[in-house]
């Protein structure tokens, strides 16, 4: 996708990776290898010469297992570019403290930040428990405007249901028309990236974008309104974004 107007200041490239639901040790998860699927969207040529890599949750398979976050933390330590990372609804904040670098992040347990790089400004927003908490919502709206530039948001659910029948149904964000009461006040936010859903999707609300990028775990079949597995292939996605300019593509690597 390619949103141009005028291109001023650099453009950064950010490489954003989902849903990684690894588990407590190299055991394959419902017959995937889950950590050689992270790996293909980690190390791709297409992740190559990141600005900013984000994980945007569900880090952990099912319960915040410590094992996921030791190989996850251990494997960034090598990272050379700066990593922005937020919780999942199967990913608990207290236990991502212990082996990540959450420092002032955290606020009453919930992980929202911002993050400036390059003179450009970007949010995190934690929705653990299948909301954005009123807190959240008030401060992402008076730290927002503050910024005079465009800004972009991450957070784990869509704030919008997204054409997928299973996950609409069952795992929709508990609080959408509170959420994108406060995203349609901010004016200078025009892209929205999520993950949640297992698969890829576009959604138009307002004037926003939400852009949702597919796991590295798994992909679900958004036609059935019941779990039907579509792909074991990994999806990752890379945005390169700069003054009045936004291109973001989504990668899949080929199914082991």
């Amino acid at each position: 996708m390619f949103y141009v107007e005028g291109m001023e200041k650099k453009v950064l490239k950010i490489g954003q990776i989902s849903d990684i639901h690894i588990g407590e040790d190299a055991s394959l998860m419902q017959g995937i290898d889950v950590r050689k699927n992270f790996l293909a969207a980690y190390c791709s040529e297409s992740m190559k010469d990141l600005d900013l890599l984000v994980l945007s949750g569900d880090l952990a398979y099912e319960n915040a297992e410590p094992g996921a976050y030791v190989y996850i933390s251990n494997l960034l330590k090598d990272c050379k570019v700066p990593v922005c990372i937020i919780p999942g609804n199967h990913d608990k904040v207290e236990v991502m403290e212990k082996y990540f670098d959450l420092k002032g992040k955290v606020h009453n347990g919930k992980c929202y930040y911002r993050y400036d790089i390059d003179g450009r400004s970007i949010f995190f927003l934690d929705s653990t428990d299948g909301t954005v908490s009123a807190d959240q919502l008030s401060w992402f709206e008076e730290e927002a405007a503050k910024i005079e530039d465009e800004i972009l948001l991450f957070l784990h659910h869509p704030p919008c249901h997204c054409d997928h029948k299973f996950m609409d149904l069952r795992y929709a964000m508990k609080n959408i028309e509170e959420v994108q009461a406060t995203l349609a006040r901010v004016k200078n936010l025009k892209h929205i990236f999520v993950g949640h859903y297992h698969y890829e999707s576009v959604v138009d609300i307002g004037n926003q974008i939400v852009h949702v990028t597919p796991s590295t775990q798994m992909q679900i079949d958004p036609s059935k309104s019941f779990f039907c597995l579509s792909s074991a292939a990994p999806g990752w996605r890379v945005i390169e974004w700069g003054e009045n300019f936004l291109e973001t593509s989504v990668y899949f690597s080929k199914t082991p």
